[in-house]
């Protein structure tokens, strides 16, 4: 049976060839605003197009939403000037929708200086779509923004011979959403790849006698809702070359700590807690080490005691302890890597007690 072929570019008629073809992406959309100039096509399946040339593929708000390549939002840009208004408040209408989705689509448009593209586009808009255009700045200048592009912003509200711009008093609406940052101002993003972690040096030995404690704000931000079940993010790995150590994971939206002290053979606590996608919580996991009784691990999230088990936690080696990762295992294989952002993750040499992780829950995920 023979296998489909890709339509040559000269037969492509529909938008839903463009994307079939094979050739740079730059292409494609410039073949699209072709279509697009001599009216062959719905506003819809431009719609589309542009959505699945973004994110690489079939285009899904829940399972495929995140968009792959940053540089083809210069050329989405680029075909939204070809683009009559109404197809231009649909395009940006879906766009802002995707932009809230996942904190990797604002990075993406972080990377390519969209406020400075949008702050250009602003005066000569259509009224809906000048709407639009300043919703995207505020969502983008609430997540990231620079000096450079804060001026611009200024200056696009800067009166001549009297009078105020276009839209300046809705921009003065984007200079108050600024400070409404729902989490720390500094993170690490995971994009949940195979090898991103955050790898640690080795360690000669490992705290146990006045415990230990780990803790950091998190934000899990699966790529979609399907492969949740089926991944194990860790939060964290910290094992010797011998495959003994300690571990945190998620199974769905649980957390579970395991404790190897044989390769193969430990203990396993699940915390009852459930941790909802792109949502910020402060966790604090402490080992507190017993000499005459059950040692005991205690889990806090936002400041609350989440979890208390008893468990002989405490791994014994010698080994250095050469293998610690935050957000993969060893192994650092795809299904495994954590993927969301994390913000500063401390290591106590010591069981902190419930006073310290309240406190330190209100100081806030900038730690301030």
């Amino acid at each position: 049976m023979a296998e489909p072929t890709e339509p040559p570019i000269k037969d492509v008629k529909r938008p839903e060839d463009v994307v079939k073809v094979s050739m740079a992406d730059n292409l494609k959309f410039a073949v699209l605003i072709g279509l697009i100039e001599v009216g062959q096509v719905s506003n819809k399946e431009v719609v589309n197009t542009v959505l699945q040339l973004l994110v690489g593929g079939e285009f899904d708000m829940e399972l495929n939403f995140v968009i792959q390549d940053a540089h083809n939002l210069r050329h989405m840009l680029e075909l939204l000037d070809h683009c009559p208004p109404p197809l231009q408040a649909e395009i940006w209408s879906v766009f802002i929708a995707i932009l809230r989705k996942s904190v990797r689509n604002l990075q993406a448009c972080t990377e390519v200086g969209l406020i400075t593209h949008v702050l250009q586009r602003l005066p000569q808009a259509d009224n809906v779509v000048a709407d639009l255009l300043i919703e995207v700045l505020g969502v983008l200048a609430s997540y990231s923004i620079t000096v450079k592009e804060l001026k611009n912003l200024f200056g696009s509200m800067k009166a001549e011979r009297g009078r105020w711009p276009r839209h300046s008093a809705k921009l003065l609406g984007v200079l108050r959403q600024m400070p409404n940052r729902n989490g720390p101002d500094v993170f690490f993003s995971f994009p949940g790849k195979k090898g991103s972690a955050l790898v640690l040096p080795p360690l000669a030995r490992w705290p146990y006698e006045s415990g230990w404690t780990f803790t950091t704000w998190f934000r899990l931000d699966p790529i979609n809702s399907v492969n949740i079940e089926r991944e194990k993010p860790y939060l964290y790995c910290f094992k010797t070359s011998k495959g003994v150590g300690y571990s945190a994971h998620f199974v769905g939206n649980c957390l579970v700590l395991t404790s190897l002290k044989v390769k193969g053979k430990g203990y396993q606590h699940c915390i009852k807690y459930e941790f909802q996608p792109r949502k910020w919580y402060m966790v604090a996991v402490v080992y507190i080490y017993n000499r005459w009784s059950k040692s005991e691990i205690k889990v806090f999230v936002n400041g609350q005691l989440a979890s208390a088990t008893e468990m002989t936690w405490l791994v014994s080696t010698n080994d250095t302890w050469d293998k610690c990762h935050i957000g993969a295992t060893p192994e650092l294989d795809e299904e495994r890597v954590f993927c969301g952002q994390m913000s500063a993750v401390y290591l106590f040499s010591e069981a902190l007690t419930a006073h310290h992780v309240c406190a330190m829950h209100r100081l806030g995920p900038g730690y301030k």
